[in-house]
Order: structure tokens, then C-alpha cells, then sequence
């Protein structure tokens, strides 16, 4: 975090009493964050809800604490109103991309245009990546992320920083799976994946045809089934209230019993009671790929044309 900064932002809001809000893989930093900021004045409460991107704004939880402010840390603001003010703060993490990109040069340099696409924290890795490649005789291609503004900025609800892009190949450099395999899931072209922190080099496909056939299965199961359960979450940059209406009309339509599950947080256990046989997720668009915690098959609301 830039205490320095982030101090500034929040003086100027004039903010005293803030909460501060962190994604999972930050938590452990938490109280660091918090001593820093106290020694420069502010009264802290740390929210240990989960956080899953700028989608997730804890405004009403601040209200209710008499906040001045929100403090987010690790995304970006993409427009999702408040009635608390936020400031955020994107916290990039300092990585050097070229070893590994050398470390794995025979399996990258086979394709003659790259999609180059990574996550916030690791945004500085771009310029020089893309150098490496370029050096390489490798076209590389940075799209402008619509919701975060960033050339090459991936968010977990919006890859158009990745599609369309008319090149051979993807190369997402950064951690975990979740982001590079969402491109994979919607484009046939291979998308590379070079891990920060295990060092390693995936290509995705395997994966991505793995989930494909298994939403083929649940769309499958879904048009013999007689049950659905949309899902409806309260966060304020993922309730698709509308989105849930329509699916609605459409399953009754269909001759479907059809129930609206609403919760801030949508977790197994909320809805164990709940008998249905299908889910429609009209939360995070990338839930759906949680259905082994649910059990039961879950569809995203394009899927519903499918039944």
C-alpha cells in the first residue's frame, strides 16, 4: 500500500473513520495496513467479508459504523456507486517477467502475434514483456480494458482487454488460473498461461475443454429438469435484478417451478434447504464454474437460451 498517497486521498475527503476493505490474498497484511494508516490519524475497521474485486464495495457495512470513508485496496474503480466515498488503492506487486518469459522461450515463440494480458497487481510487467516479445520478432497486441481503462487489464467479469483480438495466441502473465482460463473459455485459440510464482508455463486448453463438456452435461441436465434457482446476489456491482427478472419469465415459460435465492454473499450452506435442481447464476459470471461446491449443475444466464 502507498501510505503516503492513500493518506493524501483521504485527507482531502476530509475522512477520519474508515473502513478498509482487502481481497482474500491481501488479509494477511491487513493490521500491517492498519498500523501504517493509525499512525497518521485514522480510526480503522477492517471488514473480513470476503472481497472479490471493485464489484464488491462494502457501502451499506460502512454506513452502519458511522464511516467517512471506504478504503479498497487491490482493484480499481470500474463505476460502481456508493453512498459512501471510496478510495482506492490498486496495490501492485513488483515482478520481473523476462527470466521466465526466457525460462520458456521455445513454447512461446512458435506464435507470430500475441494477445499480452495480465491483472492489476501485475500491470508493470507489460512494457517490458512486451519488448521481450517484440525483440523476439513476436507482434504484440495490448487491448484496452472497457471497465478499467488499462491496456491489457484483465477483471474477472470483463475480458474484453483479451476478446476479440485477431492474433495466434493469448499469453496471460500473473498468478493462479482463474483469469487466463476465463479467456480460454471464450476463444478457441490457445491461451498460454506463465505463473509468477510457480515459474511454470500451462497452456489452458486441456482445462477449457474439460469445462466445456461438462456445461454441455449440466445444459443437458437442465432441460429435463422441472426446478431452477436463480441466484441473486445484493453486492452492488453484481446484482443483475433486471437479468433475473426476464430468466424468470423465460423458465415459466418453459413450464419451470422457478425460485429467486437472494444473499450478499452466495455460499452452499445459505441454500441447503432449498429444493431445486438446477441453479442460474446472475452473480459473478464466473461462479458458475464453482458447481462441484454446490452440486448441482449452474448455468449462466446465456445458457438459458440452450434449455
Amino acid at each position: 500500500m502507498d501510505i503516503e498517497s492513500t493518506t493524501k486521498q483521504l485527507k482531502k475527503l476530509k475522512a477520519h473513520r474508515i473502513l478498509l476493505q482487502i481481497p482474500e490474498g491481501l488479509k494477511t497484511r491487513a493490521q500491517g495496513f492498519t498500523n501504517g494508516l493509525e499512525k497518521n490519524g485514522f480510526e480503522i475497521f477492517i471488514s473480513c467479508e470476503p472481497c472479490f474485486g471493485a464489484c464488491d464495495i462494502t457501502d451499506m457495512e460502512a454506513k452502519r459504523l458511522h464511516c467517512d470513508a471506504i478504503l479498497h485496496v487491490g482493484h480499481t474503480d470500474f463505476g460502481v456507486r456508493s453512498e459512501i466515498p471510496i478510495v482506492y488503492d490498486p496495490y501492485k506487486i513488483e515482478a520481473d517477467p523476462i527470466p521466465l518469459l526466457k525460462k520458456h522461450v521455445d513454447k512461446i515463440k512458435k506464435y507470430k502475434s500475441i494477445c499480452l494480458v495480465t491483472t492489476l497487481q501485475f500491470l508493470d510487467v507489460i512494457n517490458p514483456a512486451k519488448k521481450f516479445l517484440n525483440d523476439m520478432g513476436i507482434q504484440v497486441v495490448l487491448n484496452n480494458n472497457t471497465k478499467s481503462g488499462h491496456l491489457g487489464q484483465l477483471l474477472g467479469c470483463d475480458y474484453s482487454a483479451a476478446i476479440p483480438c485477431d492474433v495466434d495466441a493469448y499469453l496471460y502473465i500473473g498468478s493462479g488460473i482463474f483469469h487466463p482460463l476465463g479467456i480460454a473459455l471464450k476463444t478457441d485459440k490457445p491461451v498460454l498461461s506463465l505463473n509468477l510464482e510457480t515459474e511454470e508455463l500451462e497452456d489452458m486448453t486441456e482445462r477449457r475443454d474439460k469445462l466445456r463438456k461438462i456445461k454441455a452435461y449440466h445444459i443437458g441436465v437442465a432441460q429435463d429438469a422441472d426446478k431452477f434457482g436463480i441466484l441473486l446476489t445484493t453486492k452492488p456491482g453484481q446484482m443483475h435484478l433486471k437479468q433475473a427478472e426476464e430468466i424468470r419469465k423465460k423458465l415459466k415459460s418453459k413450464g419451470k417451478k422457478v425460485y429467486v435465492l437472494v444473499m450478499n454473499q452466495i455460499t452452499p450452506e445459505k441454500i441447503m434447504g432449498i429444493d431445486v435442481d438446477v441453479y442460474v447464476n446472475c452473480a459473478c459470471p464466473r461462479m458458475d464454474e464453482d458447481f462441484k461446491l454446490f452440486k448441482k449443475p449452474i448455468l449462466n444466464p446465456e445458457d438459458v437460451e440452450k434449455i
